[in-house]
C-alpha cells in the first residue's frame, strides 16, 4: 500500500514531464517557422533553428525518460550527455558547407560554417548546465586512459596559433575539447551493461543521421546526383561511414533481434556501394569479417560475406559504381593509391621541419595552398598517423598512439576472457569498429584529425574498452574506477 502510493506519483510526473517537453518543442518549432515565413529569413537559418530546437527538446527529455527524479542521477546524466554527443556527431552532416581550399585560405566563411560553430557553442552551454549537477568527472579528465585524450586536446589548442588560419584551427580545437569533456562525462556515467548498450545506440543514431543526410544531400543540390567518376555526391568518406553504421546494425541486431536493424544494415551497404569509396568499402568488409571472427561464427561470416558480395555485384552492374571502378583501373592510380604516396612524399620535409608541435591543428586543411606538389583539394593527409604528424608533430602522435595501444590491450583481454556472452558481443563489436577505423585510416583520416563522427567513434571505442576490461579484471577496475 505504502509502496504503491510512493511510486505511482513518480511515474505520473515522469510522463507528464515528457509531454510537457514535447509540447515545448512543438511550440518553439511553430514560432520559429512563423518568424522565418514572416521575416523572410533563409531556409538554412530555419533548419538551424529546427535542429537546435530538436536538440534542446531531446535534452529536456533525458531526465524523464531515464526514470530518474534528479538531473544528477547517473542514468539521467548519461542520457543527457549522449544527446550532446549525438548532436556533436551530426553537426557537420546537417550543416554541410562545401568550400574550396583557396576560398578557405582567403578567410571566407559560409553561413553553414557559422551555424556549425553556433551548434558547438550551444552544446558547450548544455554540457556546462548538465555538469552542474554532477561535476565529479572533471577531476578525472587527467587520470586513467582518458588522460591521453585530454593531452591530445591540449596539444591541439596549443598548436592552433601555428596554423595558417589560427581562428579556424582554434574553432575545431574548441569542438575537440568539448568532445573530450563529453567523453569524460559519459565515462563517469557508464556503470553497467545498459550504459554500454545506450552508448552503442547513440553511435547508431548519430551515424544513421550522418549517412542519411549525406545520402540525400546530392538530390537537393544543383547538378548531377552522381559525380563524373561515378560516385554519389561529394562526400568522399561516405562509404566508410556506412561501414561504421553497418557494424552497429549487426551488433544491435545480434543483441535485440529487432528486424529493423537488418533493414538498416542493408540500407548502409547499398549507400556504401553507391558512394563508391574503395578504401571505405575494403575497411567495411574487413571489419565485418573481424566481428564474426571474434565471435567464432564462420557460418554467419560466410552468409554475410555472400550478401555483401551479391549487393556489390548488383551495384557494379546496375549503378555508376562499375563506371567508377573501370575509370580507376584505367587511370593507373592504383600504384600511388590515387596520389596518396606522392602526397606523403612531398609533405614529409614539412613534417621533419616541424617535428614537435607540427604546423598547427588542422593545418592540413590548406595543404593544396601551402605545399607545392600536392593534389588539388587534398584537405588532409589521407592517413591518420601522417595527419597527426603534420598537424601536431610528436606531441600529438604520442597520445594518439597510446590510445590505439590501450584499445587493443583492453579488448584483447576481454575477448580472451569474457565474463559473459553479452560482454563478448560488445567487445567484438568494439574491436571491429577499431579495425574499421584503423584499416580505413591507412588511406583516410579517421582519427587524429578533424573532430568528426569518425574521430568521435574512436574515442567512444576507448571508453567501451575501458568499461569492458573493468568487468573482467578487478585489479584494472580498482585502478581506473577506484572501486
Amino acid at each position: 500500500m505504502t509502496t504503491a502510493s510512493l511510486t505511482y506519483p513518480v511515474r505520473t510526473r515522469r510522463w507528464s514531464g515528457v509531454w510537457r517537453s514535447i509540447l515545448k518543442v512543438c511550440a518553439i518549432a511553430v514560432i520559429s517557422t512563423l518568424v522565418i515565413l514572416v521575416g523572410g529569413g533563409s531556409w538554412n537559418f530555419f533548419f538551424f533553428l529546427l535542429a537546435c530546437t530538436t536538440f534542446v527538446g531531446s535534452l529536456s527529455l533525458a531526465r524523464p525518460l531515464s526514470g530518474s527524479t534528479l538531473a544528477g542521477e547517473r542514468n539521467s546524466f548519461l542520457l543527457a550527455n549522449l544527446v550532446i554527443w549525438v548532436f556533436l556527431m551530426i553537426s557537420e552532416a546537417i550543416f554541410t558547407h562545401n568550400q574550396t581550399t583557396a576560398s578557405a585560405a582567403k578567410g571566407n566563411v559560409g553561413n553553414n560554417a557559422l551555424y556549425q560553430a553556433a551548434s558547438w557553442i550551444l552544446s558547450f552551454f548544455a554540457l556546462a548546465f548538465v555538469s552542474w549537477f554532477r561535476p565529479a568527472y572533471l577531476r578525472r579528465l587527467f587520470t586513467g586512459p582518458l588522460k591521453w585524450a585530454s593531452f591530445f586536446a591540449i596539444v591541439a589548442v596549443v598548436s592552433s596559433p601555428l596554423s595558417q588560419k589560427p581562428a579556424y584551427s582554434l574553432a575545431l580545437a574548441f569542438k575537440l575539447s568539448l568532445i573530450v569533456l563529453t567523453l569524460g562525462a559519459i565515462a563517469e556515467a557508464t556503470s553497467d551493461g545498459t550504459a554500454v548498450f545506450r552508448l552503442y545506440v547513440a553511435l547508431f543514431v548519430g551515424m544513421l543521421i550522418c549517412v542519411t543526410a549525406e545520402f540525400v544531400a546530392p538530390f537537393f543540390r544543383p547538378g548531377d546526383v552522381f559525380a563524373s567518376d561515378g560516385r554519389l555526391g561529394f562526400m568522399i568518406g561516405l562509404s566508410g561511414t556506412c561501414g561504421i553504421l553497418l557494424l552497429l546494425c549487426v551488433l544491435l541486431l545480434w543483441i535485440t533481434r529487432n528486424p529493423w536493424f537488418l533493414l538498416g544494415g542493408l540500407y548502409s551497404v547499398v549507400v556504401m556501394m553507391l558512394a563508391g569509396t574503395k578504401g571505405g568499402m575494403v575497411a567495411s568488409f574487413v571489419s565485418l569479417m573481424m566481428f564474426f571472427l571474434m565471435l567464432k561464427k564462420p557460418a554467419q561470416a560466410l552468409a554475410v560475406s555472400s550478401i555483401f558480395t551479391g549487393i556489390f555485384i548488383l551495384c557494379v552492374i546496375f549503378t555508376p559504381l562499375g563506371k567508377n571502378l573501370e575509370k580507376y583501373s584505367e587511370s593507373g592510380n592504383a600504384g600511388t593509391l590515387t596520389g596518396r604516396t606522392n602526397l606523403w612524399s612531398v609533405t614529409w620535409p614539412e613534417i621533419t621541419s616541424h617535428p614537435i608541435l607540427g604546423k598547427g591543428y588542422r593545418a592540413s586543411r590548406f595543404l593544396s595552398e601551402d605545399v607545392p606538389g600536392t593534389f588539388q583539394e587534398a584537405g588532409n593527409m589521407h592517413n591518420s598517423f601522417m595527419e597527426v604528424l603534420y598537424n601536431n608533430g610528436l606531441a600529438g602522435l604520442i597520445p594518439i598512439a597510446v590510445i590505439n595501444l590501450l584499445i587493443v590491450a583492453n579488448l584483447r583481454r576481454v575477448i580472451l576472457h569474457p565474463p559473459s556472452l553479452q560482454v563478448r558481443y560488445y567487445a567484438a563489436a568494439a574491436f571491429a569498429l577499431y579495425t574499421h577505423l584503423f584499416v580505413w585510416g591507412l588511406v583516410a583520416t579517421t582519427f587524429g584529425g578533424a573532430p568528426d563522427n569518425r574521430f568521435m567513434t574512436f574515442f567512444a571505442v576507448l571508453v567501451i574498452s575501458m568499461f569492458l576490461r573493468a568487468r573482467c579484471d578487478q585489479q584494472y577496475r580498482n585502478a581506473i574506477y577506484g572501486k
